[in-house]
Formats: structure tokens, C-alpha cells, sequence
């Protein structure tokens, strides 16, 4: 070794037992100072003998047997405690299923699988992926802007369904889909396969499976349901028109509601609904206008449900409240005979609904026509 390399090394070592002994200098100081502040040493807790710690004052009192005076206190009884805590744990035990099942209530999915509306990618995961990571997988399917709804849920094992993932539920099982068409809009096949790209890409990030769809078929798939959705698109619709003049926002919003009827939107009114959008809606064309239109939602109608009647019935009182007749798009007055003419003729469209593979008013219906 070189006289600089030894030179180095006793630098070195000194500046170690440096540090090495001003490090039990401080602590020396340390265990000073809170012996002063307790009344009496502390000494090392691994190394010190019991008792070592006390001071002198305090072992001559202990050797000459004074004792000093215990007042009584109330004490809790540990049994009782234990008996609580028992009591608690099991509440808890008791309750955890219950919990876990109302989350999972507040985290399920709406969105149900259906074969004819949507192209939907299956992401198997080898072993449990963390709900972060699926969340994070799935930002750029649920973020991004599509032109048809687009739906990411995971099965969660313990509630048995399909759910929106959670950041502290554990997974191996997702499905991302999108829906191929609507009564407003197709996607096209360009469309498609940048959702298929972009799935599979969250498949690679959660390290899982995922088979790429034919994305020709599924072009093809959703032209036929356009063509099939626009064969039932069928509206009907009264025009009620003005024997006095114009009518302004503020009447007819005043006669909306005295026949049962809640704003929707703008110059918009519609009878109280769960979900979905409204099957008959009332609507202005202006604020101020001498005609108003009553439409009904025929596909997205249940069969039986007498909306046809109620369509009349609605459109009698209004005309009633806005001292209004009801006419066809010519003119023409309409009556409540008519009725039994449309009734026959949406039976028929229900049953070519039906054959098709689409019930009336059902989930499926709500989907195409909204």
C-alpha cells in the first residue's frame, strides 16, 4: 500500500472513533438529564438491573418497610372489559358480511352484458390485481371521449356480480365493452378497433389475458343493428292547437303541471318516470307559439301499458286547460276513435319487436332508443 492510501485510512478510522465518541457522549448527556427530571437515574433498560434506576432516597424508604398510603379508586374490571371487547368483536364479526354486502350494493354495475348491443373484451388476470391497479388500467377506457357508452366492471367473488372496482377490493376477472349502436349514432369499424387497441392495452398493464375480437364481424354486427334499431324507430305524436291565440312558456308550463306533468328541460315537460328517458314528453317549439306537441316513444314503451290511452287522456285535458283542439300534422282533428286504429297497428310492431329479438319498453329497448 502506498503511503497515501495508509495516510487515508487513519484518517478515516479517526474520524469513526470520532463520531463513536461523541455519540455515548451525548448519550451520557442525555440519560443525565432525565434522571434529573425523574427523581432518579435511568440507567439501560437491557443492560440495568430491575430497580437499578431508582434513587438513593427511594431504595432507603423501601429498605426501612415505610409504605406509602393507597387511596382507593374505582378500577374498571378487566373481566368486564374483556367481556366487551368480546362482545364487540363479535358485533363487528356479525356486521362485516352485511357491510361488505351493502358496498358492494353501492359500487354494482347497471350495465348488464348483452351479446347483441355491445362488443365486450374479457381481461383475465393470472392471481388477485389490486382494485388500484384495475382503476388505474381503466382511465383511459372511461375518460377518454366515445361516441356510444362504454362500461368497465370486475367480478367481485364475494357478492357474486359484476361491480365498478374499488380501490381496496382485490380482483381477477373484468370486462370492457362498448355499445355498437344507437337510434342516433353507428360506430364504425375504425371506431372499434381504437376500442379494442385501447382494452388491450389495460390488459397489458393489469399483466392479463385478453383475446382480440374479429373487429370486421363486429362492424358488421353493428350496421345490422342500426338498420334493425331504425326499422322500429316510430313516434307518435298530437299537435294541440290554439282556438285564441298564443300561448306563452309560463301558461303552458301552468297547464304541464296541472295535469300531472314535470319539466324535463327547455320548453320540455314529461310525466314523473324512474329511468331512463321519458316515452312522452310535451314540448314547445318557441316560448311564445299558438301550437304544442305531445310525442310518444313507441319502442321504448312496454306492451299493454296503455300509453296510447294515456297519450289521448293527457292530450284531452291539456287541450282542455289551453283551450286547444287536437290535429294531425295537416290539421286535421283527431279523436279519441282513433285510438282503437293505432292500438292494432303498434300490436303488430310489438310482435315484429318481439320476433327480432327486442321487447318493448325491456332493458334492451331503453338502450337502442335513447
Amino acid at each position: 500500500m502506498s503511503e497515501l492510501q495508509i495516510a487515508l485510512l487513519l484518517i478515516a478510522g479517526a474520524v469513526l472513533a470520532g463520531l463513536y465518541l461523541a455519540g455515548k457522549w451525548q448519550e451520557r448527556r442525555l440519560l443525565r438529564r432525565l434522571g434529573e427530571e425523574l427523581g432518579g437515574g435511568v440507567g439501560d433498560a437491557l443492560l440495568g438491573e430491575p430497580g437499578a434506576g431508582r434513587s438513593e432516597a427511594s431504595a432507603s424508604a423501601m429498605a426501612s418497610g415505610m409504605q406509602r398510603r393507597i387511596e382507593p379508586q374505582l378500577r374498571p374490571d378487566p373481566r368486564a372489559g374483556q367481556a366487551a371487547s368480546a362482545a364487540g368483536a363479535a358485533a363487528a364479526a356479525r356486521a362485516a358480511p352485511a357491510q361488505a354486502a351493502a358496498g358492494a350494493a353501492a359500487r354494482r354495475s347497471e350495465w348488464i352484458e348483452d351479446p347483441m348491443l355491445d362488443c365486450v373484451l374479457e381481461l383475465r388476470c393470472a392471481r388477485p390485481v389490486d382494485g388500484v391497479a384495475f382503476i388505474d388500467a381503466a382511465m383511459p377506457l372511461t375518460a377518454s371521449h366515445w361516441p356510444m357508452p362504454v362500461s368497465f366492471v370486475v367480478w367481485d367473488a364475494r357478492a357474486q356480480q359484476w361491480v365498478h372496482p374499488d380501490r381496496f377490493g382485490y380482483y381477477t376477472d373484468a370486462l370492457a365493452a362498448i355499445q355498437l349502436a344507437n337510434r342516433r349514432q353507428v360506430l364504425s369499424e375504425e371506431q372499434i378497433e381504437r376500442f379494442v387497441s385501447t382494452a388491450r392495452k389495460a390488459a397489458i398493464a393489469l399483466d392479463a389475458d385478453c383475446d382480440p375480437p374479429d373487429v370486421a364481424r363486429l362492424a358488421a354486427g353493428a350496421r345490422e343493428l342500426d338498420r334493425l334499431c331504425a326499422r322500429f324507430d316510430v313516434r307518435i305524436g298530437l299537435t294541440l292547437e290554439s282556438a285564441s291565440g298564443a300561448w306563452t312558456e309560463a301558461r303552458v308550463a301552468g297547464a304541464a303541471k296541472g295535469i300531472g306533468l314535470q319539466p324535463l328541460s327547455d320548453l320540455r315537460w314529461a310525466p314523473p318516470h324512474e329511468k331512463g328517458p321519458a316515452v312522452l314528453v310535451l314540448a314547445m317549439p318557441a316560448p311564445v307559439c299558438d301550437r304544442v306537441s305531445l310525442e310518444l316513444d313507441v319502442p321504448a314503451t312496454c306492451a299493454g301499458s296503455g300509453a296510447v290511452q294515456q297519450l289521448f287522456g293527457l292530450g284531452n285535458q291539456l287541450g282542455a286547460q289551453l283551450n286547444a283542439r287536437i290535429v294531425d300534422d295537416n290539421r286535421r282533428p283527431i279523436d279519441s276513435q282513433s285510438v282503437a286504429a293505432i292500438e292494432a297497428q303498434l300490436a303488430k310492431l310489438y310482435e315484429d319487436m318481439r320476433s327480432a329479438g327486442i321487447d318493448p319498453g325491456g332493458d334492451r329497448a331503453r338502450r337502442l332508443y335513447v
